[in-house]
């Protein structure tokens, strides 16, 4: 029997593990201009190429386009094994899983008489759905952090649509193109407020426990789960706030705007901050301009939603030394950091 055989550190060294692919804001760490310009042309080509099959939509076979997107759905996969499976080329991996994924969509919802005869709110329903899921697939085969976001945004588009279609009266409630702002239209309902303020919070919950004991991947894949979590979380809360008669509504949103900063400093990531706080702004500013009968337009709000981002940005450096001396700031990986690291970790470390 060898004399190292019961030794864990020597088990350790004759095992080396498994080098990162990406760092803990899911950028590579390889040939990072190289891979940023291969995802590009993926994209590029793609387009020109879904554009190039769209249009055969006007021949004598409308099957033909379903056909073949559904072999371009196949081939992204397949190339994706190589280019992310055995070389772990993370960003053109993420431009296949996104490419594919979508021609997968586009696919199904062209496949039969009855699909083709929809409206574009059902179309644009299926295309998300079928490629959220897909994105899934590639999210976890892959190992691909940066399809996240993607996911739960296409999963949120595809709900809305499915059950409020292309409404003018709920599309002119969403606050922007992103999964706060989409669900934002779905606030006056109670049952879906306390369904995604669950999910919500769950998201935010298995963030924080990826940044603290996740790999490279678990750390990159909390980075979206912190922003759609914790932006949500506060969406539910300043929503269910507002109703609170005056002043406990103003005062305890006040809290929450606080105790949302506080959050963001202890996980170090100003994003959080900026979408707590674009969140609770508008029950906020409602809470004490209400009573004395201020309306504001829509170039007002806004311009406060653009006000509110410059703000955070600029007061984020000065609070983050705070923070940091105090030490509250404990980072992803469970990290402090320290003077000696470069300002741009200490300030901007994990947008």
């Amino acid at each position: 029997m060898s004399s190292t055989s019961g030794d864990p550190v020597a088990s350790e060294v004759k095992t080396p593990l498994r080098k990162p692919r990406v760092d803990a804001a899911g950028r590579p760490l390889e040939h990072r201009v190289m891979q940023a310009i291969t995802a590009i042309a993926i994209v590029i080509a793609w387009v020109f190429c879904a554009t190039v099959i769209m249009r055969s939509l006007h021949g004598n076979d409308p099957a033909v386009p379903a056909r073949a997107l559904a072999t371009v759905a196949v081939s992204a996969w397949l190339i994706t094994e190589f280019v992310g499976g055995s070389r772990g080329l993370v960003w053109p991996a993420s431009a296949l899983g996104i490419t594919g994924s979508i021609s997968l969509g586009i696919a199904v919802a062209i496949a039969t008489p009855e699909l083709r005869a929809s409206s574009g709110a059902t179309k644009l329903s299926i295309i998300a759905g079928v490629s959220s899921l897909s994105m899934i697939m590639y999210l976890f085969r892959f190992r691909l952090p940066g399809l996240v976001s993607p996911v739960i945004t296409f999963g949120v588009v595809a709900l809305f649509l499915t059950f409020y279609g292309i409404n003018k009266q709920t599309m002119a409630q969403i606050e922007g193109f992103s999964p706060r702002g989409i669900l934002a239209a779905l606030m006056d309902s109670p049952l879906w407020a306390s369904v995604f303020g669950l999910l919500a919070a769950a998201a935010v919950s298995t963030a924080r426990r990826l940044d603290l004991e996740g790999d490279d991947f678990g750390l990159a894949s909390a980075r979206p789960l912190h922003l759609v979590g914790a932006g949500v979380l506060a969406l539910v809360v300043g929503r269910g706030l507002y109703n609170l008669a005056y002043p406990s509504d103003a005062l305890l949103l006040m809290l929450v705007w606080v105790v949302g900063m506080l959050w963001a400093f202890r996980i170090n990531r100003v994003a959080v901050m900026i979408g707590i706080h674009l969140a609770i702004v508008k029950p906020l500013i409602l809470s004490t301009a209400g009573p004395i009968g201020y309306q504001l337009g829509a170039y007002t709000w806004t311009a406060v939603f653009v006000g509110v981002t410059i703000l955070d940005l600029a007061i984020w450096p000065w609070l983050h030394q705070i923070s940091m001396r105090r030490g509250w700031t404990l980072g992803p990986g469970g990290r402090i950091p320290r003077e000696r690291d470069g300002w741009m970790w200490r300030y901007w470390p994990y947008a």
